[in-house]
């Protein structure tokens, strides 16, 4: 490589090394400078639907902290858990329904009615002063149809005040 350009001209060194430099600079601009502007294109296309999601998670914290600032209902029975158990099965077939102690139950179905679901949860509150205290739901490809774990706990006197 050295001889090869110590044999050309002064002119043709420069020429060279004009072509090279041009070259480092399209390498630049093609390695570094259009990957950061496509990245900055799409992220700035992502803002507004980052922000409609945290507006949505702000209004879904204020619901919680409405439905939680609500009293709890005064259930119709304070029957043991492990009575409650079969209910729940009746209601959400499809389901595993198991007391973790005294006062939780934890509900895991992988694939069960969204709307029955809700009956459930309700008619647990309603009927046996039970809260929703964790849940996770994914919606299903089929329609109506959701994956769910939740514990429902039972609140007594001495945790609600």
């Amino acid at each position: 490589m050295t001889r090869f350009w110590a044999q050309r001209t002064p002119r043709e060194r420069m020429v060279l090394a004009a072509g090279a430099g041009v070259a480092i600079v399209l390498l630049a601009i093609a390695l570094v400078w259009l990957p950061l502007e496509r990245s900055r294109t799409r992220l700035a296309l992502e803002i507004p639907r980052l922000a409609a999601s945290i507006a949505t998670m702000q209004a879904q914290a204020e619901e919680v902290a409405r439905v939680r600032s609500l009293p709890a209902a005064t259930p119709a029975t304070q029957a043991p858990l492990e009575t409650v158990v079969p209910a729940l099965l009746r209601a959400l077939p499809a389901a595993q329904v198991v007391a973790i102690d005294a006062r939780r139950l934890r509900i895991t179905a992988a694939d069960v009615a969204y709307g029955a679901l809700l009956e459930a949860i309700a008619a647990a509150q309603a009927t046996y002063g039970l809260r929703v205290d964790s849940a996770s739901v994914d919606a299903l490809p089929a329609a109506g149809r959701v994956r769910a774990e939740l514990v429902l706990t039972r609140e007594t006197k001495a945790s609600h005040g």
